[in-house]
């Protein structure tokens, strides 16, 4: 399946206030790869977690998050990006009054999330 139409995409994990689409991953196409949609409103965000054994990129498309990886805090903007190594705890927060929209992209098909 080498177009991915977002219509056709799978719903997600989602958790309060965001809401999560795999465009790519294990029942859609994907053979090492996961790549998800994720829209966080106001306020909401993910807690404290690693993901181990691999690496996570979150790319935010639209407006504004505050990234905490291993204690540094940054606020990105579309085109930014948190790149999270293995095992390194981080989190997201759309710390602004609009919503935001960022893809997280992980070269595995069975993305896990250990919160901390």
């Amino acid at each position: 399946m080498p177009f991915v139409m977002k219509g056709d995409a799978q719903p997600g994990s989602s958790t309060s206030g965001t809401q999560a689409v795999t465009l790519v991953g294990k029942d859609n196409g994907g053979k090492n790869l996961t790549v998800v949609d994720a829209g966080i409103e106001p306020g909401a965000g993910l807690a404290l977690h690693v993901h181990p054994g691999y690496e996570e990129a979150t790319l935010v498309v639209e407006g504004n998050i505050e990234a905490v990886l291993d204690g540094e805090t940054r606020t990105l903007g579309p085109g930014d990006l948190l790149l999270a190594p293995a095992g390194a705890k981080h989190t997201i927060t759309n710390q602004s009054d609009k919503p935001a929209k960022v893809l997280a992209i992980y070269p595995t098909t069975n993305p896990e999330r250990v919160f901390v």
